[in-house]
């Protein structure tokens, strides 16, 4: 079966396959325990309530701000060592903490090795400049395409595995399912692809990492879509904390608040899954730049949506818009950031890039607390809509086709 697969794929489809399952599997692992990580801590020993919060907001905000200092760093090793070595390192490094976290006997220790977590891992960016790597540059919007909807996919499933782990194996028990499913990304990736182009041996690509990082800043389009990704990260990231209290004073009760709650992330996603992959294709034909001011203009519109919901309907109606947008704009804005850079320097693009989407991670909530606490909770969805609005405005201004897409129609159709 796998042999016979093999003969009807062309090179660069079966790598992708395998990236994409890897993807998954490690993004799955990655997701599976924040379900639980609250109630993990209070096992640990820490039972005072505003405790257990503290330490959840310093757990995941501490692996964040570790993966947002160390990722130019990774991406200028990819450039100078290979792509796959630093799949590689990610998905191994994160099995092995990973599975550390289920031998911790306080708080502490596992507060380190969540910095570890950052500090070795980064499978996101890492899969994608290796894809790039191999995958034709038509194809590069549907590729990327296809690995984002592997990160929704994972994101989607990996909380429900977690959950029904944890209730069967217990919260140590599910940490080493997710290291074996990191373990699993680490062997597909080291067995199902090949890395199609040698690290570069050109003085551009052996610089230091200060003067790798120098040649970036100084140009400008890639830090235009770079800040526009980080931007959006942050207008994502916004509603995060106010989305549970404003769908609770929908209902009016918290009876169902969860389940809600979980319904709304849930359809986000997979909508979001389900039009990466289509999108990320429509960018190869119609070009990146057009669907990713759309994507961020439809974005806008379906925040806007929310903040205008008169009811819980209303509300399941515009996440599944956003859904649809936010699943277009990554793969169009990361193929720009691919065709945008040279081959040599792609490892350190998207790592710049991971590095300022994890800032923007780390800053939206807080800001979206702040807004929701001056204003009120529909005042985050506006600021989140204006954010996205203005991107997309401020894309269109600076930003230029790269992919020209009518030559490639006309081949296609003749």
């Amino acid at each position: 079966m796998g042999l016979a697969l093999r003969r009807r794929l062309t090179t660069w489809q079966f790598y992708l396959i395998a990236a994409w399952i890897a993807q998954f599997f490690a993004i799955a692992g990655f997701s599976a325990v924040f379900p639980f990580l609250p109630f993990y801590i209070r096992e640990l020993g820490v039972t005072d309530p505003e405790q257990v919060t503290l330490w959840a907001g310093m757990l995941t905000s501490s692996s964040a701000i570790a993966m947002a200092l160390i990722a130019p760093f990774w991406g200028w090793i990819a450039d100078r060592r290979g792509r796959k070595l630093m799949v590689v390192r990610a998905t191994f490094g994160g099995s092995i903490v990973m599975s550390a976290m289920a031998l911790v006997a306080n708080v502490q220790q596992l507060f380190i090795l969540r910095l570890l977590q950052g500090l070795l891992t980064g499978t996101i960016s890492a899969f994608m400049a290796l894809v790039t790597s191999f995958v034709p540059e038509s194809e590069a919007g549907f590729a990327l395409g296809m690995m984002q909807m592997a990160v929704y996919a994972g994101n989607t499933l990996g909380p429900l595995i977690g959950g029904l782990a944890a209730d069967h194996l217990g919260y140590r028990g599910t940490f080493v399912l997710t290291g074996a499913f990191l373990f699993l990304a680490g062997v597909l990736t080291v067995l199902g692809i090949k890395e199609s182009t040698r690290p570069s041996r050109t003085p551009s690509s052996q610089g230091t990492l200060i003067s790798q990082a120098s040649a970036i800043i100084h140009q400008p389009q890639i830090m235009a879509v770079m800040l526009i990704i980080g931007g959006f990260y942050i207008a994502s990231a916004v509603t995060v904390p106010t989305l549970p209290l404003f769908i609770e004073s929908m209902l009016g009760s918290a009876a169902l608040v969860n389940t809600s709650t979980g319904t709304i992330y849930g359809l986000r996603a997979l909508t979001s899954a389900l039009a990466a992959g289509f999108i990320g294709r429509l960018a190869d034909r119609l070009g990146s730049r057009p669907l990713m001011i759309i994507s961020l203009a439809g974005a806008a519109v379906a925040l806007a949506g929310h903040a205008l919901a008169p009811n819980y309907a209303v509300l399941i109606l515009s996440s599944l818009a956003a859904g649809i947008f936010i699943g277009g704009l990554l793969p169009s804005a990361n193929a720009i950031l691919a065709r945008l850079s040279s081959p040599d320097q792609r490892g350190m693009v998207f790592g710049f890039s991971s590095s300022i989407n994890a800032f923007g991670n780390a800053i939206g909530p807080m800001l979206g607390a702040s807004v929701a606490s001056a204003w009120g909770l529909r005042a985050s969805f506006w600021l989140a809509a204006g954010l996205l609005g203005a991107l997309s405005a401020w894309a269109g201004a600076v930003v230029r086709q790269v992919d020209p897409p009518l030559p490639r129609l006309l081949r296609r159709t003749r």
